[in-house]
């Protein structure tokens, strides 16, 4: 009895101290948000990657009615073949692709993108192997590095980081998985902390309990891009956003974080597939 009023009245007194926050994607969606399983030079793809749009070219007035009168609306028929892509992710979550799986035929595909490495700029750390080269004998040697003297020997078109040709690159790894329609999904998750008066006194049990000293409020939002393997055509759509809060005490907030972050995945991913298969079902068109 007396621990029950013990408790009841640090409830009643405590007071919101304080609040933080974070904004993590939901492929780097741990605790602590420090993994990268895609390497140091690996990142998110982003709009422009997936739909093979030049963010340096200026649009002209003839681009945009041409783009008018060849622009189809992106249509979904159930047990067609969908590539899927979770940004930032070597495979979609589970959850998704089971999801998807209830209505099309899945096939996985990585959604992280490679930026090329930057030359190592430390010259201490790098070593240069020259070679010697003799164009006459009574003249002085000249002495070059040996990759300057393959550039001059074998001369080959630079690589272009041409816009458009991931997308295209993407739409033929569909094509050639049979797929008819690739789809592309972001996610942010947004978490905020409150901190209660109770968290200087989280580690006195209390009849065999912890006092709960923290709340967290998390909100998930998915946005998702569905593209016509064969046209180029695509859609963009956003999710309602979801929201989720939970007390928790120290000992155990990773894997109460852990708990909601895959609830809120679950619950995101139903309402993105249930979107997605009435907004671009063949029947929607007629």
């Amino acid at each position: 009895m007396k621990s029950s009023i013990i408790f009841i009245t640090i409830a009643a007194a405590a007071l919101f101290l304080g609040c933080a926050s974070k904004t993590r994607s939901i492929s780097q969606s741990g605790y602590h948000n420090h993994h990268h399983y895609g390497g140091p030079n690996s990142r998110e793809l982003d709009e422009f990657d997936v739909l093979g749009l030049d963010r340096t070219k200026p649009a002209t007035e003839e681009d945009i009615q041409r783009a008018v009168r060849e622009s189809r609306r992106v249509q979904l028929a159930l047990g067609n073949t969908i590539l899927l892509i979770q940004s930032g992710a070597m495979y979609p979550d589970g959850p998704m692709v089971t999801e998807l799986s209830k209505h099309f035929r899945v096939v996985p595909f990585t959604g992280l993108a490679t930026d090329q490495k930057q030359p190592d700029s430390r010259p201490n750390e790098r070593r240069t192997r020259n070679a010697v080269v003799i164009t006459d004998p009574d003249k002085p040697a000249t002495v070059l590095p040996l990759a300057t003297l393959a550039r001059e020997s074998y001369r080959t078109e630079p690589f272009r980081d041409e816009p458009g040709a991931y997308s295209r690159m993407l739409r033929l790894a569909a094509a050639r998985a049979g797929a008819s329609t690739l789809v592309c999904y972001w996610g942010i998750l947004e978490s905020g902390t409150e901190e209660i008066a109770t968290k200087t006194v989280s580690w006195i049990p209390v009849m065999n309990w912890f006092v709960y000293d923290e709340r967290q409020h998390t909100r998930i939002r998915l946005k998702v891009a569905v593209i016509d393997v064969p046209t180029g055509n695509w859609s963009v759509f956003t999710t309602q956003p979801l929201e989720d809060k939970r007390w928790s005490v120290r000992p155990r907030r990773e894997v109460k974080d852990q708990q909601q972050v895959e609830s809120l995945k679950q619950r995101a991913y139903e309402m993105a597939v249930r979107d997605l298969t009435v907004a671009y079902s063949a029947s929607a068109a007629r």
